[in-house]
């Protein structure tokens, strides 16, 4: 570090903002050329200094004086700085990654049961008569039950006893299957 360099560290220490702007001039490619190092991404490690730059400048005076007055070479100060915020940096981002692939998986995981469960109901469902599952077909895609009677020329009452009594065989059969296959995968 220059003597200009840390002149302008002195100064931005005893509160000259203006000194700190002189300093980034100076020496900002040095650190981002360091953070690129650590990030292996430019744009990352020009978005690292200039927030620390940004943290320099929101300190107040005393602050400052109590952090870094005794500091001999700023330089390797700041070059600590942006090693360690370029680190924190990285463990965050392996932290979402790690999550992310962990969401990635457990979609794959709810996608594979519900497949599994859409295989076992319409196993449930091949089970009833072809007017019983026609009927479940229409009261799922939101016909009324007088509107399902009049499809199959029976009473509106005679729907609804038709479809709790296929509701009753299509849970029975859901429980059976379920026993079954974990008595078979156990």
């Amino acid at each position: 570090m220059t003597e200009n360099q840390i002149d302008y560290w002195n100064r931005y220490v005893n509160g000259n903002n203006l000194a700190l702007g002189e300093l980034y001039v100076a020496i900002f490619e040095k650190l981002v050329f360091r953070a690129i190092y650590y990030t292996k991404n430019p744009e990352t490690a020009r978005d690292i200094v200039s927030d620390l730059f940004v943290s320099l400048i929101e300190l107040n005076s005393n602050e400052r004086k109590k952090r870094w007055e005794q500091t001999l070479n700023p330089e390797f100060l700041l070059l600590a700085i942006v090693r360690n915020k370029c680190l924190d940096f990285l463990k965050i981002e392996s932290g979402r990654l790690r999550i992310l692939k962990q969401q990635e998986i457990d979609t794959i995981n709810d996608m594979q049961e519900m497949s599994d469960i859409i295989k076992h109901l319409e196993q449930c469902m091949h089970e009833l008569t072809a007017d019983e599952r026609k009927i479940i077909k229409l009261h799922l895609k939101g016909f009324t039950n007088h509107e399902i009677g009049d499809e199959f020329q029976i009473s509106e009452k005679t729907v609804r006893n038709k479809l709790s009594l296929s509701r009753k065989r299509i849970i029975k059969l859901w429980h059976q299957m379920s026993l079954l296959i974990h008595f078979l995968w156990s």
